[in-house]
């Protein structure tokens, strides 16, 4: 489930010490997790203001495709 980065945000930068893919940047006014993020979920476990949550409502995509399967 992907996350995001609320404004309890200290900018403190140690989910981007963690981050093992360097998807979290520093943004205005908070931190910004990009969309290379795998949930390894360092940067979950590290916040010392627990302001990186789940992304409320999120639902995952599904792959869709139009073509026709033989039988």
């Amino acid at each position: 489930m992907p996350h995001m980065i609320t404004d309890a945000c200290a900018q403190c930068g140690l989910c981007v010490d963690v981050c093992p893919i360097g998807a979290i940047s520093p943004g205005d006014p908070i931190y910004v997790i990009n969309d290379t993020c795998c949930d390894f979920m360092e940067c979950v476990v590290e916040c010392p203001e627990e302001a990186i949550v789940p992304i409320p409502d999120w639902e995952e995509p599904v792959a869709v495709s139009d073509r026709e399967v033989a039988s």
